[in-house]
């Protein structure tokens, strides 16, 4: 649910965004998934598993599935990029790469390694990570220069929480519906978090529940999530209905790209109030991160996606 970035030099759209590097193609390498008539092959997938080195092998297939659909994100977007014709400078991205260099070597915990080094833990290169920012760059002036200043106060009015600094802290019960692949599986997980739910309507204390039931790491912590701000940490309708909350009360089930969550809000900070044009540029940036959110979203519900089937597992070999 927490958005992942490598450094934090640039925004975190731009690990998240598309590559527009041809597809590699190892030998006897199996195609995974095909978009738009592109070929997803394995090599691709168990490239950026290199990110997930040491993963419990329970949780292999789901952290599998993520990196599947974070290529599959990327490639979409790549193509719109291609087809609407829009690009970044080279000075431009030159100056972030310049920038993550600079925080690399400063940086105490990347002691001894490159900005070649880092990427490449990401099963990527900087000719890949180029190509991101670049397309992070182009996405963004695509947006803004299409923003005015009506359409900016409207967001503000609307989503105040997220430039007061407020913030809430929340726990939750995760049925996680990623690695379902019929109705029936479907219908079980949605049966289960509603009849969660009537156990806690009827009065069943939450943490247990959360310890019991949640797929979440958190639930060995009672579901506790902590403190979080309206926008940029948790799935947007995630947040959404964690803010509309009072303290104690409990949300029906929620949807977002992980499952089925119940959330309860167990307290909060207030924060201050600003007026727009101090946190104007904020608004904009903070809008224009909705709009290619929004916009990933519908370049894959639009895309002709086919999910192959997974290359299995080796078997161990028998002494």
């Amino acid at each position: 649910m927490i958005k992942a970035v490598i450094i934090p030099v640039v925004s975190t759209v731009a690990f998240l965004l598309p590559h527009n590097f041809p597809p590699v193609q190892a030998q006897e390498d199996m195609v995974a998934a095909i978009v738009n008539g592109r070929n997803i092959y394995n090599s691709e997938i168990e490239g950026r598993m290199k990110a997930h080195k040491g993963i419990d092998p329970a949780k292999r297939s789901d952290a599998r599935d993520r990196v599947l659909n974070e290529i599959l994100a990327e490639i979409v977007m790549d193509q719109f990029i291609e087809k609407e014709g829009i690009k970044a400078k080279d000075e431009e991205v030159d100056a972030i790469i310049n920038s993550m260099r600079e925080g690399i070597k400063n940086n105490p915990r990347y002691a001894g390694k490159t900005l070649e080094d880092v990427v490449a833990t990401f099963g990527k290169d900087v000719k890949q990570l180029r190509t991101e920012i670049s397309n992070s760059i182009a996405l963004r002036k695509h947006f803004s220069q299409n923003v005015d200043y009506d359409t900016l106060v409207e967001y503000f009015n609307e989503n105040k929480d997220a430039f007061t600094r407020k913030q809430v802290k929340a726990s939750h019960i995760l049925i996680d519906t990623r690695s379902l692949k019929t109705k029936k599986e479907y219908a079980v997980a949605f049966d289960k978090i509603h009849g969660l739910k009537k156990q806690l309507d009827e009065g069943a204390d939450f943490a247990e529940l959360a310890k019991a039931n949640s797929a979440c790491p958190s639930a060995q912590n009672g579901g506790d999530l902590g403190f979080f701000p309206r926008k940029g940490t948790m799935a947007e309708p995630f947040a959404e209905a964690a803010f509309k909350l009072k303290v104690g009360e409990i949300s029906e089930p929620v949807l977002t790209e992980f499952g089925f969550h119940i959330i309860t809000v167990t307290d909060v900070k207030d924060g201050k109030e600003v007026k727009f044009e101090d946190v104007k540029d904020k608004v904009e940036e903070v809008y224009v991160d909705d709009q290619i959110q929004n916009l990933i979203k519908k370049q894959l519900s639009e895309a002709k996606i086919e999910i192959k089937e997974p290359k299995p597992e080796p078997e161990p070999e028998s002494k």
